[in-house]
């Protein structure tokens, strides 16, 4: 058994004790421990929608799943789902046959396969060129998928939602709001990056965002870096849709934690400028911010400190069926410990400091 002593769990001061990875205990004892000096402690934060970062790609040909996974862990990311892109089935098949079992790093839960089942009006960064239907077959010949993001008006799409184990998230979208709620009623339980990559709100034709607030058993994604969403149109959406079904997000690139300059993102040529990742075309490429600085960010935005890490740790949990994201008695020991004005100080993985 170890502790943390002089946690700020909620604004009590307490102790945490943790065997074999999971709280056993809440409360003050007399045992040695750690000492946190009244640091703020929140679970560790979970990714679903990650491509790559520090010069990585979850597509690389070669395998740099630990250096990612241990730059996640260094930044709060306790979970992560390495993110594919638009590319060829061999490539895809490539990238989530990779081992996830590696202890070093923030811990991969399994993959996110995004596209290439996506609409090729709105296929953002994608490659236009790999985009095809739905496909079971494609999706049996990879490992570990977790979680699809597909677009529910393609043929054949009502039938992959109904036969995929895995969690449907709708994205990379023209569906209308029928659609999207024939898709959320077939079992679709996310929508990814709200706002990007679909139509927007129309007071005649709503679509998938309002479709999705109106499906009370969906979550939504929304990246909260400052740069895809305003800042009035993510405190409108966090309230309208709830605090327990928003799910903040990175969607960050392999730019992630370097300078500006030229980089290659899903087989194609990318530009960082001003830490903003566009396309040749000038399409937004994903973030190049860490989960960690998006929840940072959404607070500066008016949304609550908690509710900002709850839609980091716990309702991504819930989603993803994870036994993490709150600190109860039971739950994995992933932590992150914060100052008063939310700086980042100590990262904690199943216990281990």
């Amino acid at each position: 058994m170890k502790y943390l002593k002089n946690v700020n769990l909620y604004g009590e001061i307490t102790d945490i004790g943790i065997d074999e990875g999971k709280i056993v205990t809440i409360g003050k004892t007399s045992e040695g421990g750690y000492d946190c000096k009244g640091l703020k402690i929140y679970p560790g934060l979970i990714d679903i929608h990650s491509h790559g970062c520090v010069g990585f790609d979850t597509m690389d040909e070669e395998d740099h799943l630990k250096e990612m996974s241990e730059y996640q862990l260094r930044c709060g990311t306790t979970t992560w789902y390495p993110t594919t892109m638009t590319m060829s089935r061999e490539d895809i098949i490539r990238a989530t046959s990779r081992d996830i079992s590696f202890a070093e790093g923030a811990t991969v839960a399994g993959f996110h396969m995004e596209g290439p089942f996506i609409n090729p009006k709105y296929k953002g960064a994608m490659n236009e060129s790999f985009i095809f239907r739905p496909d079971m077959t494609l999706f049996e010949a990879c490992s570990n998928i977790k979680i699809v993001t597909l677009a529910p008006e393609l043929p054949g799409s009502k039938k992959f939602i109904e036969d995929c184990p895995a969690v449907i998230s709708i994205g990379h979208t023209d569906a209308d709001y029928d659609t999207a709620m024939g898709a959320f009623r077939t079992g679709a339980r996310c929508l990814t990056h709200a706002f990007n990559a679909m139509p927007s709100i129309h007071h005649r034709a709503p679509g998938p965002l309002m479709a999705a607030m109106d499906s009370e058993n969906a979550y939504v994604q929304l990246i909260a870096d400052g740069k895809h969403i305003h800042p009035s149109v993510i405190r409108m959406y966090v309230r309208a849709v709830g605090e327990d079904r928003v799910i903040l997000i990175s969607d960050c690139m392999c730019a992630t934690g370097l300078s500006d300059g030229e980089y290659v993102f899903g087989g194609q040529k990318i530009i960082v400028k001003n830490s903003t990742a566009l396309t040749e075309t000038g399409h937004l490429a994903g973030s190049t911010v860490t989960l960690f600085e998006c929840v940072k960010t959404a607070i500066s935005m008016g949304i609550p400190e908690k509710s900002a890490v709850k839609m980091a740790t716990e309702n991504p949990a819930k989603l993803m069926g994870l036994n993490k994201g709150k600190i109860e008695v039971g739950y994995d020991a992933d932590f992150i410990l914060v100052d008063d004005v939310f700086n980042l100080k100590k990262v904690i993985k199943q216990g281990v400091l």
